[in-house]
């Protein structure tokens, strides 16, 4: 493929051409994987956050309006790839109350013993 403007390519994209996404990737893909390695020491979380966010513009290659900067938009998509990605590990996980009872389990008050002795 010859070489196209990122706007070329991104509007082949929305043809549903994989070589104008390849090629998108190999231009982009080494700076965006360092920028969000600079926000998380986490390499394979950086990884999949750059996927998504080339899965996420295979999807909507329509969602550039073309009024600013390609490049800022796909930083926009890859950072908030990576904060959902942030944002679903800080979670804390639900707690039963099976969990709870068995890390506490309930203790009779010596006041309760005496009533039922």
């Amino acid at each position: 493929m010859e070489q196209l403007s990122d706007a070329d390519l991104l509007r082949l994209v929305a043809d549903q051409d994989e070589a104008a996404l390849r090629q998108l990737v190999e231009r982009h893909s080494a700076w965006l994987l360092l920028r969000l390695r600079r926000r998380t020491p986490d390499a394979d979380l950086a990884a999949e956050a750059l996927q998504d966010t080339f899965v996420a513009i295979w999807k909507a290659p329509d969602s550039f309006r073309g009024d600013g900067d390609l490049g800022a938009w796909l930083w926009g998509i890859a950072i908030r790839q990576l904060v959902t990605r942030l944002r679903k590990r800080a979670q804390p996980t639900p707690v039963t109350s099976r969990v709870i009872s068995a890390l506490s389990p309930t203790v009779r008050s010596a006041e309760d013993e005496l009533l039922v002795a």
